[in-house]
C-alpha cells in the first residue's frame, strides 16, 4: 500500500476521538484535508484498496454508502495507521 493511501487511512483515523464508541469516518473529508480532490478516480481506488486490505468496511448505516463515501474503519484499520 503507498504513502498517499496511508496518508488517507491516517486521515480517516484522526476524524476519530478517543472516547468516541463510533468509527464512521467520512472519506471525502479526510481527502479534503490531505489536499487529495475527492472527486477522482484516484480516491475511488484507494478507498477499494483499503477495504480490500480490511482496513475500512462500507459504513452499515448509510443508504448508499460508496456514493457518499461514508465508511467504518476497522480494528486493523486503526491499528495500521497509528503503526505507520
Amino acid at each position: 500500500m503507498g504513502p498517499k493511501t496511508m496518508q488517507l487511512l491516517k486521515a480517516m483515523r484522526g476524524q476519530l476521538e478517543d472516547t468516541s464508541a463510533s468509527r464512521n469516518v467520512d472519506a471525502e473529508a479526510a481527502a479534503e484535508a490531505i489536499g487529495m480532490a475527492s472527486a477522482t478516480s484516484d480516491l475511488d481506488r484507494r478507498l477499494d484498496d483499503l477495504v480490500r486490505a480490511g482496513y475500512l468496511e462500507p459504513d452499515p448505516n448509510a443508504t448508499a454508502p460508496t456514493t457518499l463515501r461514508m465508511y467504518r474503519i476497522t480494528f486493523s484499520g486503526i491499528y495500521a495507521a497509528d503503526n505507520q
